[in-house]
């Protein structure tokens, strides 16, 4: 069991930037929820998003998003600022094809956890900074339930 979950995780972290919902759902074979919890600026054109993604109760995948306005493109900044759709759908409803740039993974199998670390950009610039949690033991539950 821990090997398939080990392989999930490599599925879910080796997911298209903007494809990582349709990959969770794909993986437990049943719809997931996209919630931005919360969004602010934090200084003039710098802001903070927290994203949940899960299924039923469970929060599978929590994010912490970083950007900075001056860096995104407007009909891009005006999605996020709508607060409705993941980074990954503004991009692709933008034709836009951005890349990942992994800084840090981690496996936590006391908590059950994979943490990663990444840069999305596009035209070698840094447009989001990202953070995520991924509860394997989540995923487990509602693959399983």
């Amino acid at each position: 069991m821990e090997a398939e979950m080990k392989q999930i995780g490599k599925t879910l972290l080796e997911a298209p930037v903007g494809y990582v919902e349709q990959t969770l759902s794909d993986i437990i074979k049943k719809p997931v929820y996209l919630k931005v919890i919360e969004q602010n600026s934090t200084s003039y054109t710098k802001y903070v998003r927290k994203v949940v993604i899960g299924y039923d109760k469970f929060p599978i995948l929590r994010a912490i998003v970083t950007f900075d306005s001056k860096n995104i493109p407007k009909p891009v900044m005006t999605a996020l600022l709508q607060k409705k759709e993941s980074i990954g759908k503004i991009l692709r409803n933008n034709n836009l094809l951005a890349q990942r740039r992994p800084i840090s993974i981690d496996m936590d199998s006391q908590r059950n956890t994979v943490t990663r670390e990444y840069d999305i950009f596009y035209n070698n610039s840094v447009w989001f900074h990202i953070i995520e949690e991924i509860r394997l033991d989540f995923l487990r539950a509602c693959k399983d339930g």
